[in-house]
């Protein structure tokens, strides 16, 4: 019996683990093309946290970009599972102009 139960932990254990990981390469995917949409240029992406809310662990991500080469800002992605929830981006400033 204690090794079924063994058995059953490092199969949740890794189960998770897959998740995890997938969960990672959806977000870098799914933001690689949002900011090809956008015009962006993707620095990095990396899992910020978990929150429970209303009986839903939604996995928040952040990732950091360029709009212009010089500046970086920093975004957030949230996920259920695979569903993209919400993305936001700061306001994006543009610099002043050299013919001023």
């Amino acid at each position: 019996m204690t090794e079924l139960l063994g058995l059953l932990a490092i199969g949740l254990l890794g189960a998770g683990y897959w998740h995890v990981r997938r969960q990672s390469e959806f977000a870098r995917h799914w933001l690689e093309r949002y900011c090809r949409r956008q015009q962006f240029q993707l620095l990095s992406v990396y899992r910020y946290r978990y929150v429970w809310k209303k009986g839903r662990l939604l996995a928040q991500f952040r990732f950091e970009f360029s709009h212009d080469g010089l500046q970086h800002n920093e975004g957030d992605l949230w996920l259920l599972g695979l569903k993209v929830l919400d993305v936001s981006v700061p306001v994006l400033r543009e610099p002043p102009s050299p013919m001023l």
